[in-house]
This record gives structure tokens, C-alpha cells and sequence, in this order.
């Protein structure tokens, strides 16, 4: 009797128990469910980018932010596209010249700008022709802009190229800036930078000997 008795609260404790979780869950349709916390995020449609919907006017998914919004902790440059990169204001670049740095900068420049200014920056890229050829890298010109006058040009573009500073870190377009001046040093070699190199060879001979 008493296992009878215990079997039937067990099977009213169960049935009593998936009834609440039914009607209080949220899992399943029901019309008055006072229990439920915020309704619509269990029942809603998910918006699929890029798929078409009639609820917006425009008929998109994705929203677009409202003018002049700002992501937490974004940094507004202050200059744009039509300003002179000669007249931007100079300062060297924040990043250390470290190895690491300078490799994180190739990876960065042989990501994204070798297919135009080419593999030394001569302006030789994949994409030249039939596209126009970009000015060389190591002229006289770019040579002579600081390194923040550089970061100007990959930020917001300049005449055909396009601004980088939604594709790429901000971190990662110094990095790039330290590579490009190993290119431009290596163009043209100081009699130090001769002479370290030379040093380095003959470090090497003697421990492959």
C-alpha cells in the first residue's frame, strides 16, 4: 500500500512538474504565460543577413548604425580623405621596432598591399596593368613623410587607392609602416647598414663552418 501510495505522488509530482515547465518555460506556444521573462526573445524570428525582409522599408536585414554613432572605445581620426597627407601633422610611429613588430607589419603589407605597390614597393603589384601603377614607395616623396603622414595615406586613401583603416588594426597599419621603411632602407642602404650586413654574414659563415 504505502509503495502504491508513494508510486502515485511520484507520477502527480512529475505530471504537476511538466505542466508548470509547459505553461512557464517559454519553450512552447501558450496565450497567458505570466511566468515568462521577456517573451518576445523566446518566440522572435531571426533576421538572417542579407536576406530580404518586409518588415524594414529598405526590405534588409541588417541594420545600418545611425549617423554618427561611435563602437565603445573607438577612436576618431581626425582627418579625412581630401586633407593633404603633407600638411597632417608629424610624429613617429608609437610601435617599437622589434622584430615581431616589423614581421606582424610584412604580414600586414603582403596581405594587402603587395598587389599594388608590388613585393619592394616599386609600385609593380599583381594587379598593375591593367590597373594604374601606383607611385613608387621609395621615392624621394614617401621617403621623406613621417611615419604618421604614411598612416594618413592607409587610413583614409589617397586619389585611387581606397582607406584601410576599416580593414586593417590600427596597430597592425604602424606594423606596416615599420616594414616599409625596411623596404625603403633596403632600396637604399646606409654604409652602416652595408657594413652591419656584411658583419652578419661572416657571423654566419663562421657557425655554419
Amino acid at each position: 500500500m504505502k509503495k502504491a501510495l508513494g508510486t502515485l505522488i511520484l507520477v502527480i509530482l512529475i505530471f504537476v512538474g511538466a505542466w508548470m515547465f509547459y505553461k512557464h518555460s517559454g519553450f512552447f506556444l501558450y496565450e497567458q504565460s505570466p511566468l515568462q521573462y521577456m517573451p518576445n526573445m523566446h518566440h522572435t524570428r531571426a533576421l538572417i543577413p542579407q536576406r530580404g525582409y518586409d518588415f524594414y522599408k529598405n526590405g534588409a536585414a541588417t541594420r545600418v548604425p545611425p549617423s554618427g554613432t561611435l563602437s565603445r572605445n573607438q577612436k576618431v581620426y581626425p582627418y579625412k580623405k581630401e586633407d593633404d597627407a603633407g600638411k597632417v601633422e608629424r610624429f613617429v610611429n608609437p610601435l617599437p621596432i622589434t622584430l615581431d613588430v616589423v614581421m606582424r607589419g610584412k604580414k600586414m603589407y603582403m596581405q594587402y598591399c603587395v598587389v599594388c605597390h608590388g613585393v619592394t614597393g616599386q609600385g609593380n603589384g599583381y594587379v598593375v596593368p591593367p590597373f594604374s601603377q601606383p607611385p613608387s614607395l621609395n621615392s624621394d616623396k614617401i621617403r621623406g613623410y613621417a611615419d604618421s603622414q604614411i598612416f594618413h595615406v592607409i587610413t583614409v586613401g589617397q586619389n585611387l587607392m581606397g582607406a584601410y583603416g576599416p580593414q586593417i588594426r590600427e596597430n597592425d597599419r604602424w606594423a606596416a609602416i615599420h616594414y616599409l621603411r625596411v623596404l625603403q632602407r633596403s632600396e637604399n642602404p646606409t654604409p652602416e647598414d652595408i657594413a652591419a650586413f656584411d658583419k652578419m654574414l661572416n657571423k654566419t659563415g663562421e657557425g655554419s663552418k
